[in-house]
Formats: structure tokens, C-alpha cells, sequence
């Protein structure tokens, strides 16, 4: 069973933190790119070369700099995962079957040994992981129904409705063990999705559900839960041995502190928390739960950092406040700078969890999203940012704009 990785196609609806001649499977969560954790988890489970079926470059390379086994590079050749597979086919001419891993998941190596585990006992012509299935996101993932012997009987891309899924349903994890012959169907114009229907119409296909730790990066929302489910998992704390800490500095674990930082007097670093290297973290700020800043990060004195993604070399100037927010390289945010975080209770982001805020005062719950705020953006002095603000990258804010551009991610 060879592994392939599909790492190719446009970024979409995650296109404002990726610059257009780069893969969003090079974007940052806990100082790894994305495309570091689908390969981890396979060089945990199979000892096998891996096909990597990329569109740009740096993708190809990052899989390269971070894989322990031997990486196949496959430039993909047309649009969607149908192209993508059959981008990969020439490799696969010496297997039977082949392990299919959607390279911007983030998911425990366990899923996949679950997969590999069921697929050799129960030996069906095809094995799908399936994830719980979360209505309100049904419409944004492809869908399984199956039957009570836990075999698929019927496959939905992405429906429209949450009255055309036949339950038992689950979510489809992104993660197959396919027949090789299932090419011959993709290249006769069949979807993936279509393709599995056929097969689950005449064979067995099992679905193998999963509970564990699972994200697949497609909405700016995804990498504030994606640092969320990793820094969940992390227990005490790693300093770096070259990290600089001034000794009025307070630092609360659960944290991850890499070489070359510099915390000054009277910060406080309130985990679970990741600083990535040759970062700088200014007097008297707060950086605090579930914040992940990616390498070379400064941040100013008196500023306030809480459940953020910020993505490398961002300069964030003293007394600003950024909740919720995630932030797209090489930006500058400039002194006084608030990003407003509570959303009314009539709207729903895409794929915005509910980690809830209940305060005492009252009994409704609180859900919250600061702003998406493009690569190579530059915000002035006292700009206000509203909930779900949407910043185009490239873009230049004048000082004391309030902004409240919301842009929809269908």
C-alpha cells in the first residue's frame, strides 16, 4: 500500500493569508507547516515512499524538509482531487491499493493505524476514516450514510441540506485506502465521491470512524482551532536553551518557547501557549491562551494577545489589543489597534467552533471572532478592526480608520 499526499489546487476560501505563487499547506500552526502533519502521521503507521502530488514548489519542499522517508514529487496536471489522483497514477502501477491522505489535515497517527488495522482485517475493496458528523459544517465536507453493519451505502459530496443525509451519517475524514483500479472510473469522469458510491453499490466499503484530534485546514477559523486541539495536548513546558527571559517576566505553563526569544520585564505568557523562534515579546504584554505566534514575531509593550494565529515576521506595535485573530505574514499592526471580537448572536461564521465564553453576568453564551487579516497588510496607528473583518492582502489602512469590511467565505 503506497501513501499519496494531495498537496496541489488553489487555496479558496483560505486565499487572503496565502500569497499567489504559494500552497496553503506551507502555512504555520505551532511552527510546523500544515503539510508536517499528515506526513508525521504516516511515517508513524507505514514504512513506504511517499507520493506527494503538488501545485507550487514550496509545498514540495517543505515535505521534503520535513519527512523522515523518500518524498515522490508529482506536479498536479488540471483542477480538483479527481486530477490530483490521476496526476499520481503513474506511481501506483506496482500496488494494488493505495493510501489517499488530503495534505491539509491535522489528525493523531492513530486514525490512520485505526484504517490500516480495519482495512487488512475486514479486506473490503475500499476503507473511508469518518469523523463525527457536525450539522451546522455538514454543507462544507463530504458526507457518508452507512448501514448498521457499519458498511457504506451511500455517498454525498457536499449536501445542500441537512434533510438529504440518511442517517446513521458521518463526515468524511479525508483519509481513504482506494483500489488502483478506482482511477480508471476518475478517468472515465466520475467524481470521487461518485466513484466510491459505485464501488460501496456492488462491494463492501467499510467506514472507520474516528473521535480523536482531526481538523482539515479550508477556512481562516480552521488554524485558531487547529492551535486550539495541538496546544490542548501539550503538558507542562520546553524553554529553549537560548531563550532570553528577564526575571520579571511570568511565565505560566502549558507552553512551547523555541530558540531565540526574548521576553522583557514584566510580560506574561499565560498558556497553553506556542512562541515561535527569534521572537520578541515587549514589557508589560499578555499573551494568553491559545495563542500560537509563528517565528519571529514581535510584539509590542502593554499589548494584549489571546486565542490568535499569527502567522511569521509580524510586527505588532505596543498597546494593542488582538483577540481571536488570525494574521497573515509579514503584516504590521500599528500602536492602538483593537480587533472587536463578540459576534451578534444571529450570525454564524463558517466553521467557527463554539468554544464558549459564559460570563457570570449572564446566561447566554458568547461566540466569538476577531479579524482575518491578509499577508503584507498594513495597519495604521488606532485603527479598529469589527468582529469577522476580512483584510485583502496587500492592503494599507490609514491611522484611526474604523473597519468593518466583512467579506463572505462561502
Amino acid at each position: 500500500m503506497k501513501p499519496v499526499i494531495l498537496a496541489g489546487g488553489e487555496p479558496k476560501r483560505i486565499s487572503v493569508l496565502v500569497p499567489s505563487d504559494r500552497s496553503k499547506h506551507t502555512l504555520h500552526v505551532l511552527g510546523k507547516p500544515i503539510i508536517y502533519y499528515p506526513i508525521h502521521a504516516i511515517e508513524r503507521v507505514l514504512r513506504q515512499d511517499i507520493v506527494l502530488v503538488y501545485s507550487y514548489e514550496d509545498a514540495l519542499k517543505e515535505a521534503l524538509r520535513h519527512s523522515r522517508r523518500r518524498v515522490i514529487g508529482v506536479e498536479q496536471r488540471g483542477h480538483g482531487i479527481e486530477a490530483a489522483i490521476i496526476s499520481a497514477s503513474d506511481k501506483l502501477n506496482d500496488v494494488d491499493y493505495f493510501l489517499l491522505v488530503y495534505g491539509d489535515l491535522i489528525f493523531d497517527s492513530q486514525a490512520l493505524s485505526s484504517l490500516v488495522e480495519a482495512f487488512y482485517s475486514v479486506e473490503p475493496a475500499a476503507a473511508i476514516l469518518t469523523i463525527p458528523l457536525e450539522e451546522r459544517f455538514a454543507y462544507t465536507y463530504g458526507v457518508v450514510s452507512i448501514d448498521l453493519g457499519g458498511l457504506v451505502k451511500k455517498v454525498i459530496e457536499k449536501p445542500a441540506s441537512i434533510e438529504e443525509i440518511e442517517r446513521p451519517a458521518y463526515t468524511i475524514g479525508g483519509v481513504y485506502i482506494l483500489p488502483t483500479w478506482i482511477i480508471d472510473y476518475l478517468e472515465g469522469g466520475l467524481s470521487l465521491p461518485e466513484a466510491l458510491a459505485k464501488i460501496a453499490s456492488d462491494r463492501k466499503v467499510i467506514a472507520v470512524h474516528w473521535n480523536g484530534l482531526w481538523i482539515d485546514i479550508g477556512y481562516p477559523a480552521d488554524l485558531l482551532e487547529a492551535s486550539r486541539l495541538l496546544l490542548d495536548r501539550i503538558r507542562g513546558q520546553y524553554i529553549a536553551d537560548d531563550v532570553e527571559i528577564e526575571n520579571t517576566a511570568l511565565i505560566e505553563p502549558p507552553a512551547i518557547i523555541e530558540n531565540g526569544v526574548y521576553i522583557d520585564h514584566y510580560a506574561v505568557i499565560k498558556g497553553p501557549v506556542y512562541i515561535g523562534r527569534n521572537s520578541f515579546i515587549g514589557a508589560h504584554s499578555f499573551v494568553r491562551h491559545y495563542t500560537s505566534l509563528e517565528e519571529r514575531i514581535r510584539i509590542g509593550a502593554y499589548t494584549e494577545v489571546k486565542n490568535s494565529n499569527l502567522q511569521p515576521h509580524i510586527v505588532v506595535d505596543s498597546f494593542s489589543y488582538l483577540g481571536d485573530s488570525v494574521i497573515g505574514e509579514n503584516t504590521s499592526i500599528g500602536s492602538h489597534v483593537v480587533t472587536l471580537n463578540v459576534i451578534p448572536s444571529e450570525e454564524t461564521p463558517p466553521r467557527l467552533r463554539k468554544h464558549l465564553v459564559y460570563p457570570q453576568t449572564i446566561k447566554k453564551p458568547v461566540l466569538k471572532l476577531g479579524a482575518i487579516i491578509g499577508y503584507n497588510v498594513k495597519l495604521g496607528a488606532g485603527t479598529i478592526l469589527y468582529p469577522q473583518s476580512i483584510v485583502p492582502p496587500e492592503t494599507h489602512i490609514e491611522p484611526g480608520t474604523v473597519y468593518r469590511t466583512k467579506i463572505e467565505i462561502p
